[in-house]
Parts: C-alpha cells; structure tokens; sequence
C-alpha cells in the first residue's frame, strides 16, 4: 500500500470540473528537484512526529527552498531554507510538495 495524496487547489479562480488546474502543472515533490534548482513550498503531506518536526523546522507553505548539492550516493540531499541548511532523504523529501519557481 503505497502513500497517496491528493491536491486541491484553493486559488480564485480555481473550481471542480472546470478542468486540470493551471496552477498544477509547476507542482512537484522536493525530492523531483535537481541541484541549484528553486521551489515554493506548496503543502508537507502525512501525519505524526515527522511532519510536526518539518513544520518546526520552517518547512511552512509559502517557504522558498533552494537544492544546495546531492551527497556522493545521491541520498541524502541538501536543501537550503530560511538561511539554514538542512539535509533530507529522498523519503522523506518526498512529503515535501513545492512549486517549481522558474529559472530567472
């Protein structure tokens, strides 16, 4: 039984049977990004000890985070956030829902 989620979109403009969402298709999880790329923190999925440490940690929707470097096995990565560093496993940043921001 694998973990699923699913996303709504609250935006104006946004309503059920209209379509897929515009706002969707820039949505992926943390774990999808690659080095020096930038996201907008969308939502942090699942429940318990693990998502209340993520939020206290600054994982807060509306939060920009930044791929610093992947370690040499690519597990665990880098993330830059709120001027910290904070490393994350490919499991775990795949809780981590962002928006890819575009590249500037």
């Amino acid at each position: 039984m694998g973990f699923r989620w699913r996303w709504r979109c609250r935006r104006r403009g946004c309503r059920k049977g209209q379509g897929p969402c515009p706002h969707r298709e820039n949505l992926l999880a943390l774990d999808e990004l690659h080095t020096g790329e930038e996201g907008i923190i969308v939502k942090v999925l699942g429940n318990g000890a693990f998502r209340q440490r993520l939020l206290e940690m600054g994982f807060l929707p509306g939060t920009p985070i930044r791929v610093i470097r992947y370690a040499p096995l690519e597990d665990p990565v880098e993330y830059e956030i709120k001027g910290y560093h904070v490393a994350l496993r490919h499991e775990e940043a795949a809780r981590v829902l962002v928006e890819k921001c575009p590249k500037q």
